[in-house]
């Protein structure tokens, strides 16, 4: 086996700041820090978002959100992101309140014991949301 971890997915945003904002109000990341670099074709700014320190979250994953800089943003929907969430609803309303959009209404899918659905944020950028349903 070649891999240690799983560490990172990084989004391609136009606009970082917007992109920021979005997962920081909606999802409760929290910026690491920022990386800038000019030294290669793929010129970027970053910023490094976590769920560290947050109630239950997992260690180790990030959320790297990534805009060129001579580069043209790629079209949104190549790849999407997960969150599992406590309360679906009031996760949409704070999607739609950051200016992300519903892409698929809140469905239940009891074989799987989830309930889901797939907004997209600012950028188009899909994500599926999952609420646990409770053991029966």
């Amino acid at each position: 086996m070649n891999a240690l971890a799983f560490s990172f997915t990084k989004l391609l945003v136009r606009d970082l700041d917007v992109a920021e904002r979005f997962y920081r109000e909606v999802f409760g990341m929290k910026p690491d820090h920022r990386v800038e670099t000019q030294e290669h074709k793929y010129a970027l700014d970053e910023v490094i978002m976590s769920l560290e320190g947050a109630p239950g979250a997992p260690a180790g994953h990030a959320l790297i959100l990534t805009r060129y800089l001579e580069r043209p943003c790629p079209p949104a929907g190549a790849a999407w992101t997960g969150f599992v969430v406590a309360d679906i609803d009031a996760t949409i309303a704070a999607v739609e309140r950051a200016g992300g959009r519903s892409e698929v209404p809140v469905h239940e899918n009891a074989e799987h014991g989830v309930r889901a659905a797939i907004v997209a944020d600012p950028d188009g950028h899909l994500i599926e949301l999952i609420q646990m349903l409770a053991p029966q």
